[in-house]
Formats: structure tokens, sequence, C-alpha cells
């Protein structure tokens, strides 16, 4: 029998709420700009750390079901409206500006009355393979990506005492 986790697929119910908290911040930011936004294809197709993306050029937001099951309300309040913004500054001010700049914020505090911050509260999905680091105070886990950077010769130090991350331990 495998320990293996048990992979969760978004519900219908899931994917209709989310296109529906997509739909009403396009609303708002077209009632605020007096403009029509092309609406974006959302999916639950993000993976990992991140709570959403915003991809610009494909006119695509992914969304993380893992962290939107922890607290869907919260998740449709902040994650969506942050990045339906990232969608409407785009199609009005192009590439040119910085993804979490003066017009993001503007968006997000103007638009949608909310704080704009650039990082969640939501749990993130354990690693599926961890390398032990360690340094002179402490010992990190490396995802497997960071691990294979670090084999390409990319070097980490501590955020604490500064010192060098050396690899110890290979996952079981």
């Amino acid at each position: 029998m495998s320990s293996k986790p048990q992979k969760s697929y978004a519900t219908t119910d899931a994917i209709n709420a989310m296109t529906e908290g997509v739909n009403l911040c396009f609303d708002k930011a077209e009632r605020f700009f007096g403009n029509v936004f092309q609406r974006s294809a959302c999916n639950f197709k993000q993976r990992g750390r991140a709570a959403g993306t915003a991809h610009l050029q494909k006119n695509e937001i992914r969304f993380n079901y893992f962290m939107y099951q922890q607290n869907p309300f919260e998740f449709i309040s902040t994650v969506v409206p942050h990045e339906v913004a990232h969608i409407v500054v785009f199609q009005i001010y192009g590439s040119t500006v910085k993804p979490h700049g003066k017009e993001w914020r503007a968006v997000m505090m103007k638009v949608y009355g909310i704080k704009p911050d650039r990082t969640h509260t939501f749990d993130t999905p354990p690693p599926k393979e961890t390398y032990l680091y360690h340094c002179d105070c402490q010992q990190h886990d490396f995802t497997k990506q960071r691990h294979a950077r670090v084999l390409r010769g990319v070097e980490y130090v501590c955020k604490n005492c500064k010192s060098p991350l050396k690899f110890i331990l290979t996952p079981q």
C-alpha cells in the first residue's frame, strides 16, 4: 500500500466560484475605468508555493487548488483580485510596468479596496523530496529544484549567520 498523498481535483463548484470571482473583479475594473477588458481564462493548474499566477501574454490566470481549499472565501477575496489586477494593469499599460509597481498597487487599493500585498498566508504543500543542507547555525531543507540549482553552480547563504549552505543528505 502506498503512502503517497491522494491528488485532489477541483470540484465544479470550486471552478464556478473561482470563475464568478474573476468575473466580478473584471466587472469592478470595467466600472472604475469605463473600459471593457478581455476576460481571462482561469483554472486550478497552479502548483507549489504560489497562490496564483497571471500569465499576461496568454491572458490566463492559474490558481492553486490546495490553497483555495483551506479557505475559499479568503482566497477569492484576496488572491483573485490580486491576479486580476495584474491582467487589468497589463491590458491598460502593457508590459512596461513592474509586476507589483505603482499601477498594480493603485488598482488593488482604488478598484478593489484591498491593501496591496505580494504574499499570502495559506499553507503550502510539503515538497515531494527534500535535500538537507546545513550552515553554521541550523539545518535547511531544499526542494529538488533548489538542489538542482546548486548542482549547476548556484551558491546559497544562510540569512541568519551568512555562512554558505552545504549539502549533507540525499532524500530517502
